[in-house]
């Protein structure tokens, strides 16, 4: 198992950490559990937090999730006790959370709202699928969510446009962004799941190797103090080299 991962930490106190994940490293052990992960990281540099009741053994210290494949802000916990606050915050969507991500499009809006129901899509259960809300629906299957964005920037690249967009989610579904803005006709670029057959085109020619997308800011309620405290994360070298590529 590969263990020598750079992972940034944004800051620390007693409690908690809060970290850039880089891309390409899952957040804990899932199917492959070969893979070297954050949570195989957080029990490497803190040997301590493996002597706390933890739980479950499989999500020590992971208050939240990002994908694989996105890079970005996480917090983790030192503590159940510290786990425990953070987690009633994002489960109680207290937390504001915030991406950068580059969509295939220019929006008809600088700034909008998403609001649609997301569940499994019935043809491949790894992905997600949504459609507008429709409250007769069971909750166990479909669940509600919604996003807000802003257009921060356009780009023309070989007579088709890209748009910079900053994203508040206002719930935590898997996929949430990247399924959103498939629905409103922008999918992610570099996106390989939900896209279509322009964007991955583009994706090929702009060479990204991962969905542009990035949490880069996250505001909540510290675990010492009890009183709110952001952070923010630059975004990657890799994502904006994709920027300057389309400059």
């Amino acid at each position: 198992m590969e263990t020598k991962i750079n992972i940034k930490v944004i800051y620390e106190s007693k409690g908690y950490l809060v970290i850039s994940k880089p891309v390409g490293i899952a957040v804990h052990p899932g199917a492959d559990r070969e893979s070297f992960t954050v949570m195989d990281w957080l029990c490497e540099q803190y040997p301590e937090v493996l002597k706390q009741k933890w739980l479950s053994s499989d999500r020590i210290g992971i208050v939240h999730r990002l994908d694989k494949n996105t890079s970005g802000l996480m917090i983790l916990a030192k503590t159940p006790q510290a786990l425990d606050f953070f987690q009633d915050q994002f489960r109680n969507r207290e937390v504001e959370k915030y991406y950068q991500t580059l969509v295939c499009g220019e929006l008809k809006s600088k700034h909008g709202f998403v609001a649609v129901d997301i569940f499994r899509d019935p043809k491949d259960r790894k992905k997600q699928t949504a459609e507008a809300i429709n409250f007769g629906l069971s909750e166990t299957e479909r669940k509600k969510s919604a996003s807000e964005y802003w257009v921060e920037r356009d780009f023309k690249y070989k007579n088709q446009i890209l748009s910079l967009l900053k994203v508040r989610i206002f719930t935590g579904r898997k996929h949430q962004i990247r399924v959103h803005m498939k629905y409103e006709g922008y999918p992610v670029v570099g996106d390989p799941a939900y896209n279509t057959k322009p964007s991955k085109r583009l994706s090929k020619e702009l060479g990204i190797g991962r969905q542009f997308l990035h949490a880069y800011k996250l505001k909540v309620l510290d675990f010492e103090t009890k009183k709110p405290i952001e952070f923010t994360d630059d975004i990657p070298q890799d994502l904006l080299d994709v920027i300057e590529k389309i400059s």
